[in-house]
C-alpha cells in the first residue's frame, strides 16, 4: 500500500470513527491532528520531511472545527490550507468561518498581522455567497452523512 492509499484509508476510518461533528471534548484532539498533519505537509514541500501530511484527514478536522465553531480556529485552517497547492484544494476558505463570518472578520482583523490580512482577503472571495445552513448540507451530501 503506497502513502496515498494509507492517508485515505487512515481517513476514512477517522471519518467513521469521529463523524464530521464531535463533542467539545474532542476539540483539542482535532486541533493536535490538524497541527500535526499541517507539519508533516510543510515539512514534506520544504523538503525537510519524509511524509506529506494527509490533506484528506486535514480536511475532515477543518470540517469538525468548523462544526464546533470557535473563532480561533480559523487561524489552524488557514495555516493548514497554506502548507501546500493539495491542502489548498481540499481545505474550503468556508472552513475558516466556523464561527461566522462578522465574528470571524472581527477575530481575525484585530490581530493586525499579514496573516490576518491574507485571511480577510481570502475571506472576501466568499463572504458575499457564504450560507452556513447551505455549506453544512453540502459537506453532509460530500461525506454522505445526511
Amino acid at each position: 500500500m503506497d502513502i496515498i492509499e494509507q492517508h485515505e484509508r487512515d481517513a476514512d476510518e477517522y471519518l467513521a470513527a469521529h463523524g464530521l461533528r464531535v463533542d467539545a471534548g474532542r476539540v483539542p484532539i482535532v486541533r493536535d491532528i490538524l497541527i500535526r498533519e499541517t507539519r508533516h505537509e510543510a515539512d514534506f514541500y520544504a523538503g525537510t520531511g519524509t511524509v506529506p501530511g494527509n490533506t484528506q484527514l486535514m480536511r475532515i478536522c477543518a470540517v469538525q472545527l468548523w462544526h464546533a465553531g470557535a473563532v480561533e480556529d480559523a487561524l489552524l485552517v488557514s495555516r493548514a490550507r497554506g502548507t501546500s497547492m493539495d491542502a489548498t484544494g481540499a481545505i474550503d476558505v468556508e472552513l475558516m468561518l466556523g464561527a461566522g463570518v462578522a465574528r470571524t472578520r472581527e477575530y481575525v482583523g484585530a490581530l493586525h498581522t499579514d496573516e490576518a490580512r491574507e485571511i480577510l482577503d481570502e475571506i472576501a472571495w466568499v463572504q458575499e455567497s457564504y450560507d452556513a445552513g447551505r455549506y453544512a448540507a453540502l459537506l453532509d451530501e460530500y461525506y454522505r452523512v445526511a
